[in-house]
């Protein structure tokens, strides 16, 4: 399933925004990748790359939220953190199993529903939280 950036996904907080597209463009590598074929020698990489991206990106969320004493931060960083323990599970099946469709296809298929539900959902609430504390950064 591929995944395109559309105003829909928008929080409204440039950062945010432009890592999301980021994240995304990513991740949409990796649905291309299985479309080629090349999804087994694509899916190492493009894994550890979303890995240390995600942190980067939860984190900057997370300070936002505590600079602008964001009221659910709580829960938010909750939802991080499953993330990052599905990812986790994803990556040691990987590592165990190898590279089997099977994986590769519960990869993806995590990648792009959780992230686009956790944009369109979680994240739009903190960017309509933000948006009247923050110039558009």
């Amino acid at each position: 399933m591929q995944v395109k950036w559309t105003q829909d996904l928008s929080v409204d907080v440039k950062e945010i925004d432009a890592q999301h597209k980021e994240l995304l463009r990513r991740i949409s590598g990796l649905d291309s990748a299985m479309k080629q074929g090349r999804a087994r020698e694509e899916i190492f990489p493009l894994l550890e790359f979303l890995e240390e991206y995600a942190v980067i990106h939860f984190r900057t969320e997370e300070v936002y939220m505590i600079k602008y004493r964001y009221p659910r931060y709580q829960l938010h960083k909750a939802k991080h953190e499953w993330f990052a323990e599905e990812f986790a599970a994803i990556r040691k099946g990987l590592e165990k199993e190898g590279a089997t469709p099977e994986v590769i296809v519960r990869s993806n298929n995590l990648l792009i529903t959780w992230f686009c539900s956790h944009i369109r959902t979680t994240d739009a609430a903190l960017g309509a939280f933000l948006k009247p504390k923050i110039v558009k950064l």
